[in-house]
């Protein structure tokens, strides 16, 4: 069986003045408090150097954000004067293209006119080349009449080829013989 084990005899602590223990107190006490300041100057120390970091990163993002302010200023008026530009060349654009539709109409116009102007001017050529033509198979008739009657009725003709060169169907429109000009 087991045995019992006889409770351990506790020591008195000696006592101790009534001073002792209150400097004991107070020791501790200035122990705490000192702990306690220790904290607050290393916790001071460190919102100090936070305050510091965040001023410095305010003045540097104070600093980018004007920068940034100006460049946006820049970027607004090249907008603005490109929006510009584009409205511009827009304008001169359609311009173009009303003054291009213009100058077709006067092209279809001027081409109908000169087309009209060509085929009158081709018919009347026709018709005055025929009239030429009949005048000159007249004119022919004539020289062939005159000179009939100037050469005796008695005597014939010199050779037959003098007299198919004054015949009137040997001046036809494609011989190169007699044909007059047709400027005249």
């Amino acid at each position: 069986m087991p045995t019992k084990r006889k409770p351990a005899k506790r020591k008195k602590a000696p006592k101790r003045k009534p001073a002792t223990s209150q400097l004991d107190q107070l020791r501790k006490k200035i122990k705490g408090l000192r702990t306690q300041l220790e904290r607050e100057m290393k916790a001071r120390k460190i919102e100090a150097r936070v305050k510091s970091e965040a001023q410095k990163a305010r003045a540097q993002l104070a600093s980018q954000i004007a920068a940034l302010r100006d460049q946006g200023r820049r970027l607004a008026s090249d907008l603005k004067s490109a929006l510009g530009d584009a409205s511009k060349r827009d304008t001169a654009r359609k311009q173009a293209l009303d003054k291009i539709e213009q100058l077709r109409a006067e092209y279809t116009k001027r081409a109908a006119e000169m087309r009209a102007e060509l085929s009158r001017a081709t018919s009347e050529l026709g018709r005055k080349s025929e009239e030429l033509r009949k005048l000159a198979g007249e004119a022919a008739q004539r020289a062939v009449g005159i000179i009939r009657s100037q050469e005796s009725p008695a005597a014939p003709p010199s050779s037959p080829r003098a007299t198919s060169e004054l015949h009137p169907e040997s001046l036809a429109p494609g011989s190169s013989r007699g044909e007059p000009d047709e400027e005249q």
